[in-house]
């Protein structure tokens, strides 16, 4: 089965360029096929980024004019034939045997299965130890244990996953009122499409030598930006529990409106707290509520914007797994 290596971008050609020329490193299996990179938005050099990339990668540039990840990614898919596609970001670098790893387990496993593998970071200033806690795996790192390994439902981190054309076209494609660029501003695109795909009784399968290493800049491993992030992981979660209603102005299922209430107290009273983490524990919290409270749209129709606070991918302690 062909491997298309697949990457969507936005604004960021000198990233794109380091991700390229990490990607020409690696060792290229027999069944490799192209690399693929659709910019989405404005056109903010990709295209001159991939002309110039390493040729072995057989790179093949296309553009969106909507700036919305998973429409690129369904615009890339239609392209396609019978494949399986390599999903990964414009920020990332590979070992040298990830392609080789995939096309190794896709002739073992083939058809009823997708995949992933761990991921490391690169960061530019580590972020404090106690912020950690709080920080997605997207910002930390992600691998499984040999034990959970046997595990067929896992989802995967979306720098670092694979999954057949077909299927991905039988689940309907990317929803575009996910993940960057939607109008919900939610969280999620990655892995909601494999929700989909294990609920069509499709296998996760877990490929430890595809690892690749994430980077992760100073701004995205701050405060702020852990309580931004948590607040469209609220919204992800409105959009999950709203199913259809996701993008209509009604009123949240009582479970989410007797947790804000709840919140609202818990909340007061760790901000009262002389410990400097717990009165961040409480904004954290607090951000997570009003993304799921309000949800992914105002009256007006435009995305709700995140709440300013002093501060302003998902908490690992955050209710739902990402």
């Amino acid at each position: 089965m062909k491997i298309v290596v697949t990457i969507a971008t936005s604004g960021r050609p000198d990233l794109l360029d380091r991700t390229l020329k990490s990607l020409g490193e690696c060792q290229l299996p027999a069944e490799y096929g192209e690399t693929v990179v659709i910019e989405n938005g404005s056109r903010a050099g990709a295209e001159t980024v991939v002309r110039s990339a390493p040729q072995q990668l057989h790179p093949r540039y296309m553009h969106i004019d909507i700036g919305n990840k998973s429409a690129a990614l369904n615009a890339a898919i239609e392209t396609v034939g019978d494949c399986l596609m390599f999903f990964t970001d414009d920020d990332v670098r590979f070992a040298p045997a990830t392609l080789c790893a995939y096309a190794e387990i896709e002739q073992n496993r083939g058809a009823g299965h997708f995949y992933g593998g761990p991921m490391s970071v690169d960061y530019d200033v580590p972020p404090p130890e106690w912020l950690r806690e709080y920080l997605p795996f997207s910002a930390t790192g992600w691998e499984m244990s040999e034990a959970d390994q046997r595990m067929e439902s896992v989802e995967f981190l979306g720098c670092n996953w694979a999954a057949y054309a077909s299927d991905l076209r039988a689940a309907g494609g990317f929803d575009v009122d996910r993940g960057p660029g939607s109008r919900s501003g939610s969280t999620g695109q990655e892995t909601d499409m494999q929700t989909r795909l294990l609920r069509r009784g499709l296998k996760a399968v877990y490929v430890p030598g595809s690892r690749v290493w994430h980077y992760v800049p100073e701004n995205r491993c701050t405060p702020a930006w852990v309580l931004d992030r948590n607040y469209r992981n609220g919204l992800q979660d409105r959009v999950r529990a709203m199913g259809n209603h996701s993008t209509s102005w009604k009123l949240p299922p009582w479970w989410i409106t007797s947790r804000y209430l709840k919140g609202i107290v818990r909340d007061w009273m760790w901000s009262l707290s002389g410990d400097p983490q717990l009165r961040f524990k409480a904004k954290n919290r607090r951000s997570y509520d009003r993304g799921l409270m309000w949800g992914p749209k105002s009256k007006n129709g435009a995305a709700k914007p995140a709440p300013r606070t002093e501060f302003s991918t998902a908490s690992k302690n955050s209710p739902t797994p990402h």
